[in-house]
């Protein structure tokens, strides 16, 4: 059994495929299985899959007749992986050559990790990135992981196909978050993974409107996480204040009462 299971979803990225599985096969780490799910795609992509598998049987593939999404591709890699560690690679991102030898060793060191990445760096149509480092306040507010981080198998859970528009990677990380009872991710301080930037790719499109829908069904989805992380609003300092100033008035009326009745007993 590898010790990691990389899964490279594709639909018709047969052009940066290549680029893709060579960083993958150039890692300095080598106890690894590929997957690479081709979605039903169009294009080259099924021969440079082909033509990698004849190479290097680490690399395995997967074929979806039609394009079901890439929540549904994620899920059947992540169905037939068999690493202890898993690690999602888009077809058109690449990784640095000791991104998964570092992984690997900071995960056995630490049992209680739950998260391994490392510092990203975009390129392509934008290179600016502002990619806060982890937080989960920061987490809960803005999604700050990438998809290409390590997570443990036995913690995974599955892409939601629902989040048509994008993000299913953020509600992805808070669902896996949120099964752990306590989550620990650990960032690297090395530069390992790239993100390419595309003027056509699925989340430059989504607009103001969708976005706003996303937030609240994340919201919605995963109250528990919010309310273990967010302030308790019976807690806070303007709570803590109206409660005083209703405790004042209770006594103020009290007291309003007995001056009543003691006039009527006692004209």
């Amino acid at each position: 059994m590898p010790k990691v299971s990389v899964i490279v979803p594709c639909y018709n990225l047969g052009q940066y495929l290549p680029d893709a599985l060579n960083s993958v096969r150039t890692q300095t780490f080598q106890d690894w299985e590929c997957l690479i799910v081709d979605n039903g795609s169009t294009d080259k992509s099924r021969l440079v899959m082909t033509n990698f598998c004849a190479s290097d049987q680490r690399f395995i593939p997967v074929v979806l007749h039609e394009n079901q999404g890439v929540a549904a591709a994620r899920n059947k890699g992540l169905e037939l992986a068999e690493g202890e560690y898993i690690l999602f690679l888009d077809a058109d991102d690449m990784i640095g050559s000791d991104y998964m030898a570092d992984a690997v060793s900071a995960l056995d060191a630490d049992p209680t990790l739950t998260v391994v990445y490392g510092k990203g760096v975009r390129f392509g149509a934008e290179t600016t990135w502002d990619l806060p480092p982890f937080s989960m306040d920061t987490m809960l507010a803005r999604n700050c992981l990438y998809i290409s981080c390590f997570f443990r198998k036995a913690d995974a859970v599955s892409f939601d196909p629902e989040f048509k528009p994008g993000f299913e990677d953020w509600d992805f990380w808070l669902s896996l978050l949120e099964s752990v009872r306590e989550p620990k991710v650990l960032q690297l301080q090395s530069e390992y993974f790239y993100y390419r930037t595309r003027r056509n790719s699925r989340n430059r499109g989504v607009t103001d409107e969708a976005l706003v829908d996303i937030r609240r069904r994340l919201w919605e989805k995963h109250k528990s996480l919010y309310s273990r992380y967010f302030c308790d609003p019976l807690k806070t300092v303007e709570y803590a204040r109206l409660e005083s100033s209703f405790r004042k008035a209770s006594k103020w009326s009290l007291a309003w009462k007995l001056r009543l009745l003691y006039r009527k007993l006692f004209p």
